[in-house]
């Protein structure tokens, strides 16, 4: 929904993915309205998220909100320019149906701290079902090692521009060239599909973005997002 800000996104049947339940801001504001705005929207949700599209005034955020316990993430948005340093290893990568990705991705979402929680757990996946209803088209790609699918990709288009994401890898199976090959065939089936424009978003003070350079994606712009995380959640700290 519109609001002076930006724009509100809610979806209270899955209130506990994050991000189908944040305010996207491209106003100019300062920690108490942004603070004022989401608790205002979300009142009934266990957590708070803001996306903030200007970099300036998301840094300037930063030093208002941390201390009222939220998180803070720069990311970092990158659009394929190049051609790929290396090959990835094609026999590790296969493009599955959504039943299939949904069963690996739930595995990967039950390593992170907040994975214990089962209805956690199962909104997160059905997020990616509702993500995928909303474009005209999402494929999905896991990587699998000694007969397990331990990496999960999602490619989503809207016939123009396509969305590489969802990159994720079980912890045992990591530094196995798994991420490559799953992002490699997305891209791939991208290219094929006659995309004008390819990107993906990656945590700026992450290493993953050091492998999408190496992949041929550039930056060329960062959005910052704040996170006020609910219980499920090891940095959760009640509402004052």
């Amino acid at each position: 929904m519109a609001h002076p800000f930006g724009e509100a996104f809610l979806h209270r049947g899955l209130a506990r993915a994050y991000v189908l339940n944040t305010l996207h801001v491209a106003a100019e504001v300062d920690a108490d309205q942004l603070v004022a705005a989401v608790d205002e929207i979300y009142d009934g949700f266990l957590h708070r998220r803001a996306v903030v599209e200007s970099d300036e005034t998301g840094a300037r955020l930063v030093r208002g909100l941390n201390p009222r316990g939220w998180l803070a993430e720069r990311d970092v948005y990158m659009l394929l320019r190049r051609a790929r340093d290396r090959e990835a290893d094609p026999a590790l990568a296969v493009e599955v149906d959504a039943a299939r990705h949904r069963l690996a991705e739930a595995a990967g979402v039950r390593e992170e701290p907040y994975g214990r929680d089962e209805e956690v757990v199962r909104q997160l996946v059905d997020m990616r079902a509702a993500l995928a209803a909303a474009v005209p088209a999402a494929r999905f790609f896991v990587g699998c090692i000694d007969g397990v699918d331990a990496a999960v990709t999602t490619l989503y288009s809207d016939g123009s521009t396509a969305q590489v994401e969802d990159v994720a890898t079980l912890r045992d199976y990591r530094r196995r060239g798994l991420a490559r090959a799953t992002v490699t065939a997305a891209i791939d089936a991208a290219l094929e599909m006659g995309h004008d424009a390819v990107f993906i978003v990656a945590d700026d003070d992450d290493w993953p973005k050091d492998l999408y350079g190496r992949l041929g994606f550039d930056p060329i712009g960062r959005t910052w997002a704040f996170t006020r995380p609910g219980p499920e959640h090891p940095a959760h700290r009640p509402a004052p």
